[in-house]
């Protein structure tokens, strides 16, 4: 019975991946965008539901006038949409803004907030078997992040012999951290670049999974979803800001932030922006 129930799951696991990594973009490059609008692209993220986030987005933004949410899968449109349309706010990793901040003039303002932190480490899991990077080779890594993140995170991971390792591995984009770590745990992946957090989760809700990961480094600290603004802000920004900072404050603001896997907002610190700076 188990064989059975264990191929089931992972026939289900299978359809999931197969739809998940975008079952919808938003039509980005004819989008109407303006001051109004709220800009999103995260390459740590592959967001699986663009339908409901923009919309959840929109409704909320709303209520605060004209405001509008557009979310990208594209990364290149997002970042043609930076240079061109100098208004508005943007929302994306701190990783993306240190390569575009040396092509546009942005300024990062707000950090998210997750369980009362603003950094994350990036973890490199295997299976048991696996207790050594240089058994990676001819492997598969799962990570829900987009390729070019991956492998830059992965190559600090792994150190000197990242080149030689990561020549020789695949790739498996999926939507979100959990599913990284069940494609380790049903033999899809062998291992999962994931945050810290998400390995605590998995230890809270299946314990028999966790225990099959080894741990087999970790990255640098990074920041959380940065707000990024162009140099010259308008009235319409600085209210975007404001909105942003509120969010926590209000349930409806809160599930939005869920969506985002933060629980809110809060300045950046001088000494903050001095790191971002390159």
């Amino acid at each position: 019975m188990y064989p059975c129930i264990r191929l089931l799951a992972l026939i289900i696991f299978t359809l999931l991946l197969i739809r998940s990594p975008i079952s919808y973009a938003e039509s980005e490059a004819n989008a109407t965008l303006n001051s109004d609008t709220l800009y999103f692209y995260n390459s740590e993220t592959n967001i699986n539901n663009y339908v409901s986030l923009k919309i959840a987005f929109d409704t909320y933004l709303s209520k605060f006038g004209t405001f509008r949410f557009q979310p990208f899968s594209d990364k290149e449109i997002f970042e043609k949409t930076l240079v061109e349309k100098q208004d508005g706010g943007f929302l994306l990793s701190s990783w993306h803004y240190r390569i575009l901040q040396k092509k546009v003039p942005i300024t990062p303002v707000l950090v998210g907030v997750s369980h009362g932190k603003s950094t994350q480490r990036k973890v490199l899991s295997a299976k048991k078997q696996i207790n050594e990077v240089e058994l990676l080779k001819g492997g598969k890594i799962a990570s829900a992040s987009n390729e070019a993140y991956t492998r830059t995170i992965l190559n600090q991971i792994l150190g000197k012999k990242s080149a030689e390792i990561l020549a020789q591995v695949k790739l498996i984009l999926v939507p979100k951290d959990i599913d990284a770590l069940m494609a380790v745990g049903f033999g899809m992946a062998d291992a999962a670049l994931t945050t810290e957090d998400s390995l605590d989760d998995l230890a809270k809700i299946n314990q028999k999974q966790f225990s099959m990961l080894t741990r087999l480094g970790a990255s640098e600290k990074q920041f959380l979803t940065l707000v990024v603004v162009p140099k010259k802000t308008t009235v319409n920004t600085a209210v975007l800001l404001e909105i942003l900072e509120g969010m926590s404050k209000a349930p409806e603001g809160e599930s939005r932030l869920r969506m985002l896997g933060l629980n809110g907002w809060r300045k950046l610190t001088q000494p903050e922006l001095k790191e971002l700076d390159p």
